[in-house]
């Protein structure tokens, strides 16, 4: 229920943004994209490369200085060292961060550069679990057809935690026509101190800004 509630906030936050930026093309930014993210430090020994989405909207005070807030959704697969520490056939993890961050924007020549950093809430939770054969009530399945008997992922364990954290890096943008609209490419590295084990992730995103 937490995961549906926070991709409906990110449309929603598109959504908005889309309007905005609709009704005053100069102020308003809007951002898009996707990639991979490379986890670093401690995560690296127990995470692979995994993807990422991230959607935001903000203000432009100038050409050369906005502010956005982001929302990002990025998987966190587990590594084959790690699921045998478990003893689980199933084990999975994602992390959801909503940051705001000012921007710095540079012309060079046809392509423009940015300085991007900020601050936000970061939220990590994954679980182990194991077949089963039983009674399936997914959401979605049980609204049209109700309950069904089949196999099932028995969630075995399961944890969840919060924490502040902080991000920076920077991009470049390509211009798309005249619409206003640039393709962007970014790399940025995310810290996130949670107890025990620190999230420190490298996404690099492909995307579009208006």
């Amino acid at each position: 229920m937490r995961s549906l509630s926070l991709h409906v906030a990110m449309l929603t936050l598109l959504s908005a943004a889309v309007f905005l930026h609709a009704q005053d093309h100069g102020k308003w930014n809007v951002n898009i994209g996707g990639g991979p993210g490379f986890p670093s430090g401690d995560l690296s020994s127990f995470v692979n490369t995994g993807a990422h989405v991230v959607i935001g909207g903000g203000y432009n005070f100038s050409r050369f200085v906005s502010m956005d807030t982001e929302l990002m959704w990025h998987d966190l697969p587990v590594n084959d060292a790690t699921r045998a520490h478990f003893q689980s056939p199933s084990v999975s993890a994602r992390q959801y961060s909503w940051t705001v961050n000012p921007i710095v924007h540079a012309r060079l020549g046809k392509l423009g550069g940015y300085i991007i950093g900020g601050v936000g809430w970061y939220h990590r939770s994954g679980e182990t679990a194991v077949p089963g054969f039983g009674v399936v009530c997914d959401p979605y399945w049980s609204w049209w057809f109700g309950c069904a008997v089949g196999s099932v992922n028995i969630v075995t364990a399961s944890r969840t935690v919060d924490a502040f954290g902080e991000n920076i890096g920077g991009g470049l943008t390509l211009p798309l026509g005249r619409g206003g609209a640039k393709f962007y490419t970014e790399i940025r590295y995310h810290h996130a101190s949670y107890d025990k084990i620190a999230t420190d992730l490298l996404p690099l995103t492909f995307g579009i800004r208006w």
